[in-house]
C-alpha cells in the first residue's frame, strides 16, 4: 500500500455546517497527495453521510467511535489512523485560506528537514459576526519560544492546532487530561524535545471562533477548568520554570479574575491541586503582601475582551 505524504485527521462530531465549509476547502486544494481521515464522535450517520458526498474516494478512511471519545481523545484517535508522512490536524470548524494552502504546509516541512513541527499564521472568525482577528507572531516571538518553550504557558502565540503540522514519527499525542490548554501542552512537550520549527507568517487557516459547540466556549471563564488546567501544566513545567518570577502575573491575574485568593477559595470552587506540593501558597503569600501589585491585575480583569487584546499585542510587540 502507498504511503500519501499527509494524513489529513479531522476528529467530528456532529456540527456538519461547519465540517462542510471544512471538507470544502480539503476538496480544492492542489496538493492531492493526502489521505483523509474522520474520526467521529457524533451518535448519528449525519457526518458519514456528509463526508460520503463529497467523493474522496479511496483517499477517505472513516471511523466512526462505538463511545465518544470526547476532547481531546478523539484527536488522539484520527492521528492514530494516521499513515501519511506528515499530520495535518484540521478541527471541524476550521478551514484553509487558499486551494495552495497544503501545498505550503507541506513545503515548510519539505524545506526544513531538521524540523519536526511547523505552523503558519492564522484568522479567527467569529461565528456570531464580530470583526475578524489575526494570530501573526513576529519572528522576535517565534524565537523567544524556540529558545525558551515554556513560554508558550503565558501566551499560545501558535494559535490552534489547526495552523499546525508535524512528522508522523513525532509519537506525541495530545494529554486527555486537559481541554483549555491541551493545544499548548502538546506545543510545549513537542518543543523540549526538538526546538528547530517552520513558521510562515502567510494565513494559511481560518479558525471558528465563539461558537456554541466549541469546547473553548464551554472552558472559557470556567473556574474549576482554567484554575485547575494551569496548576496541572505548571506541575508539569516545574522543572523548568519553578522559580521563574515572570509567572507571577500569570497567577496573578487568574487570582483575581475568579476572586481566588489561598487555598481555602480554591476549595470552595472545589479545585484540587494536581499534587500536594501547594504550588500556589507561594504565589497567594506574594499576592498578599504586594497590595499595590493588585490593582492593575483588578482594572485587567474588568476590561472588554477587545481592550485586553490590544494591551496584550502592545505588550509582545
Amino acid at each position: 500500500m502507498r504511503i500519501p505524504r499527509v494524513s489529513i485527521c479531522i476528529p467530528t462530531y456532529r456540527q456538519v455546517d461547519y465540517l462542510q465549509e471544512t471538507l470544502r476547502s480539503v476538496q480544492v486544494q492542489d496538493f492531492e497527495d493526502y489521505e483523509l481521515i474522520i474520526s467521529d464522535d457524533s451518535p448519528d450517520d449525519t457526518v458519514q453521510q456528509l463526508v460520503a458526498s463529497f467523493g474522496f474516494d479511496d483517499r477517505l478512511r472513516y471511523y466512526r467511535n462505538p463511545v465518544a471519545l470526547g476532547s481531546p481523545e478523539n484527536w488522539n484517535a484520527a492521528v492514530r489512523y494516521a499513515q501519511g508522512d506528515y499530520i495535518k490536524i484540521m478541527h471541524h470548524d476550521d478551514r484553509f485560506t487558499d486551494p495552495k494552502a497544503l501545498s505550503a504546509f507541506v513545503r515548510l516541512l519539505d524545506e526544513q528537514p531538521d524540523a519536526d513541527f511547523a505552523f503558519s499564521a492564522s484568522s479567527a472568525e467569529s461565528s456570531t459576526g464580530e470583526k475578524n482577528t489575526y494570530n501573526s507572531p513576529g519572528q522576535a516571538q517565534v524565537k523567544e519560544i524556540i529558545k525558551n518553550p515554556e513560554k508558550l504557558f503565558l501566551r499560545n502565540i501558535i494559535g490552534a492546532p489547526s495552523a499546525t503540522i508535524y512528522r508522523n514519527n513525532l509519537s506525541i499525542g495530545y494529554d486527555s487530561n486537559l481541554q483549555w490548554l491541551v493545544d499548548v501542552d502538546f506545543y510545549i512537550r513537542v518543543f523540549l524535545r526538538n526546538s528547530t520549527i517552520a513558521y510562515t507568517s502567510e494565513c494559511l487557516i481560518a479558525t471558528t471562533t465563539n461558537a456554541s459547540h466549541q469546547i473553548t466556549r464551554i472552558c472559557k471563564n470556567n473556574t474549576a477548568i482554567e484554575m485547575y488546567e494551569h496548576l496541572y501544566l505548571y506541575q508539569k513545567l516545574a522543572f523548568k520554570i519553578a522559580g521563574d518570577t515572570s509567572y507571577e502575573s500569570l497567577w496573578f491575574r487568574l487570582f483575581e479574575k475568579y476572586r481566588i485568593y489561598s487555598q481555602t477559595d480554591l476549595n470552595k470552587h472545589g479545585i484540587k491541586e494536581p499534587s500536594t506540593a501547594n504550588i500556589l501558597q507561594p504565589f497567594f503569600n506574594k499576592y498578599r503582601h504586594v497590595w499595590l501589585q493588585r490593582t492593575p491585575y483588578r482594572v485587567y480583569a474588568r476590561l472588554p475582551d477587545t481592550i485586553k487584546g490590544i494591551i496584550r499585542f502592545l505588550s509582545n510587540r
